[in-house]
């Protein structure tokens, strides 16, 4: 899949391949070229990339919203969300199973 280019005029300034470095690349140029992000959100294009990557639910979220912190909201609302999913998955374990115990029928 292609990532999402943002643009200023006739230059790249940023570069995402998934949602998580789509949210901190827009947190950190939102700081210098805030207009550029205006006009990608604007135009619809994060909610067009989002589609794209199959990320349908967060762009029909996403393009609803007019306004960038709007997006980086939501943006990262998922992000925290798949990050404390991911946490939860680790940290879940499944017990011994039948290693050093010993087999019902041994003990009958």
């Amino acid at each position: 899949m292609e990532p999402f280019y943002f643009k200023s005029f006739d230059r790249t300034i940023g570069v995402a391949c998934d949602i998580s470095s789509l949210y901190y690349e827009m947190k950190c140029l939102a700081l210098y070229d805030k207009a550029a992000i205006d006009y990608h959100v604007k135009e619809g294009h994060i909610a067009m990339w989002l589609d794209y990557i199959g990320e349908h639910n967060l762009a029909g979220i996403i393009r609803n919203e007019n306004e960038t912190e709007s997006v980086l909201n939501t943006l990262e609302n998922n992000v925290k969300e798949n990050n404390n999913m991911k946490s939860r998955n680790k940290s879940m374990h499944h017990g011994p199973g039948m290693k050093g115990q010993k087999k019902h029928r041994e003990n009958m």
